[in-house]
């Protein structure tokens, strides 16, 4: 089955390719043969009369008429297709070259975009500018499909005194910085006050004892019989592939593990979890007995990701759930009386507070560097969708903001904070002191520096499910987790 779906994946990427092809778009520079290297390297190459020749002007450089080839996911058309807009105005009028670009983008659902892209990058059709996420990148650059933006465009270094440690990490391979940002996220705390003050409760759980003790008042009281709902659904690979955003099962896992202060593995990627204690041992133990004895949650949270928990938390069945901030914008709005007025954001329950973050980022594909304009063209794009650039007078974010203000995605740039309308727009989510309090004590998933990461990470959850029903003992569920690890490792 699995490889009947990848075939018939294969064609439609592949028609989609050639429809793309038969588009009309602006005829490109005849590519030069040679690649272009790092910078480092070109600077030793450069001709020494080009190099001693100094000539002041005042005239804007401007390079030719190129192309290229751009990878994304779907996601929200009508702000990313305004970026796009603004990209091209920005590159010919403002940029440093200016140069005339059209880009080849292609797009498909979040589920099927790792597949697309191994097809791109394997065809022959490497790609220039692609969408990118943390727990793909070791992948990725083990592959030769991405390359370290920091190579090919020192500047981008500058950025990382801007951007939370969490993403920074995220983006960065065995010491190099590989892109920027294209929004991130925090998997936050969020509870309903109505609830709470109808059965008595003064303030918000701080610890996941309280959680369970505050879930058996509001069920005793008769507000919810469903307190608790956290995503843990368990992903095949065919139901991974027809997905249309991603579930974040391993966000919450993850979330629950950083807020007892759990480490998964060390610096060189040794695993340190303890398979019989230890905060790893401990989460899963407190999920099998928050279901099974306790039953603060239903057995549905097994079948339930992430998205799931926030529709049954606007419908008022539940008053705690675990979701990332960009959900939780829809809370806001007045036709939803369940929550609206009555949504706040805690800090993680816990001993150290600490929660996971994501990160999806811009990267430069293996094609950028068929030619120098097609280099210079790439580096535009994700400086302009990624960084902060001057346009139509104003020095910002630009794209960055727009998809804050306008998507209410999340954002990893300290700056932005104080830019009067994304903070507007977010305090309408939540307590933006809360917001930022949260993302100064996020870590990224460890473990995505090794490639096999995203293998690993789907055995996890089916094991961790197995653990919090019961059907294997938690020591047995981590070992075998362990025992995965230690085997691709080997591969």
């Amino acid at each position: 089955m699995k490889k009947f779906i990848q075939v018939l994946a294969l064609l439609m990427i592949i028609t989609s390719l050639v429809l793309a092809g038969c588009q009309t778009s602006p005829a490109p520079v005849e590519p030069r043969v040679e690649e272009i290297a790092a910078p480092a390297e070109a600077e030793e190459a450069e001709d020494e009369e080009a190099e001693a020749e100094e000539v002041e002007t005042t005239e804007v450089e401007v390079l030719g008429h190129t192309f290229v080839r751009f990878s994304s996911w779907d996601h929200d058309p009508g702000i990313e297709g305004g970026n796009m807009t603004n990209f091209h105005s920005w590159v010919e009028t403002d940029a440093a070259p200016t140069i005339k670009v059209g880009v080849e983008w292609n797009h498909s659902g979040f589920g099927q975009y790792e597949f697309s892209v191994e097809v791109n990058s394997t065809s022959g059709n490497q790609l220039d500018v692609l969408y990118g996420s943390d727990h793909w990148l070791a992948k990725w650059v083990t592959n030769g499909w991405v390359l370290p933006l920091e190579d090919y465009w020192s500047a981008v270094t500058d950025y990382v005194s801007d951007i939370e440690d969490f993403s920074v990490d995220a983006m960065t391979y065995k010491g190099k910085l590989y892109g920027l940002p294209i929004y991130t996220d925090v998997m936050y705390f969020f509870y309903n006050t109505k609830m709470l003050e109808d059965a008595g409760i003064a303030s918000p759980p701080t610890t996941w004892e309280e959680v369970t003790e505050q879930s058996l008042i509001l069920i005793e009281k008769g507000v919810t019989d469903t307190p608790l709902m956290l995503g843990l659904s368990s992903i095949s690979w065919s139901d991974l592939y027809y997905a249309d955003e991603d579930f974040y099962a391993d966000e919450v896992l993850y979330a629950l593990v950083y807020s007892e202060g759990g480490k998964f593995f060390d610096e060189d990627l040794n695993v340190v979890f303890e398979t019989n204690s230890g905060p790893v041992f401990d989460v899963i133990e407190w999920l099998a007995s928050a279901l099974n004895d306790d039953q603060i949650m239903p057995k549905s949270v097994l079948e339930m990701t992430a998205v799931d928990t926030m529709e049954a938390f606007k419908a008022g069945d539940t008053a705690f759930v675990i979701v990332p901030g960009y959900l939780a914008r829809e809370l806001s709005m007045e036709s939803l009386p369940s929550v609206a007025g009555y949504t706040e954001v805690a800090m993680m329950p816990g001993t150290t507070h600490e929660t996971v973050g994501y990160t999806r980022m811009y990267l430069l594909g293996s094609g950028a560097i068929k030619s120098e304009e097609r280099l210079q063209a790439a580096i535009h794009l994700i400086e302009f969708m990624g960084g902060k650039t001057t346009f139509e007078g104003e020095e910002v974010y630009h794209a960055v903001k727009r998809r804050a203000v306008l998507g209410g995605l999340g954002f990893s740039i300290h700056s932005l904070w104080s830019d009067p309308e994304v903070n507007d727009a977010f305090a309408k989510m939540a307590d933006t002191n809360i917001l930022q309090e949260q993302k100064v004590i996020t870590r990224s998933k460890e473990g995505m520096g090794a490639p096999w990461f995203s293998d690993w990470i789907l055995f996890v959850q089916t094991e961790t499910q197995n653990a919090i029903l019961r059907q294997v003992t938690t020591v047995k569920a981590l070992e075998n987790i362990a025992n995965y690890w230690e085997d691709l490792k080997s591969e």
